[in-house]
């Protein structure tokens, strides 16, 4: 009986990590600023922002191995580089946080964040108010 219970809590976890619940998935948000930090790691990477207003933001990317099969080393970001991030803003205001689906830099240069590389449909049906 452990073992299932086990199993059972560790597959919540995972369906859990991977929601983007927290992100309003349904319009692209750009955010602007300095990089801060560069997390190259698994499951996910992370990139802390800077905006030109002071605000510290922390943009979630994708895991290791999908970013190098779209072009990411450990290097492509470096403190003090100047980028703009397209992707899903927290539903919270309050929160300064995004799923980013593509980084762009200076030099014209975009990278990959997602699959896709765009925000994917949103997976809720569409309300009809009759």
């Amino acid at each position: 009986m452990k073992r299932i219970l086990f199993w059972i809590a560790a597959a919540a976890t995972l369906l859990a990590h991977h929601s983007t619940a927290p992100f309003d998935m349904t319009r692209d948000v750009t955010v602007s600023g300095t990089v801060r930090k560069f997390y190259w790691a698994n499951p996910h990477s992370y990139i802390e922002l800077q905006d030109a207003d002071g605000h510290e933001w922390r943009l979630e990317i994708e895991a290791v191995n999908l970013l190098r099969r779209y072009g990411w080393t450990k290097d492509s970001l470096k403190t003090g580089d100047k980028i703009s991030c397209i992707g899903a803003r927290a539903k919270d205001p309050a929160v300064f946080a995004q799923k980013c689906f593509r980084v762009e830099l200076p030099d014209g240069r975009k990278l990959v964040a997602t699959p896709a590389g765009d925000p994917p449909e949103p997976s809720a049906p569409t309300r009809s108010d009759r």
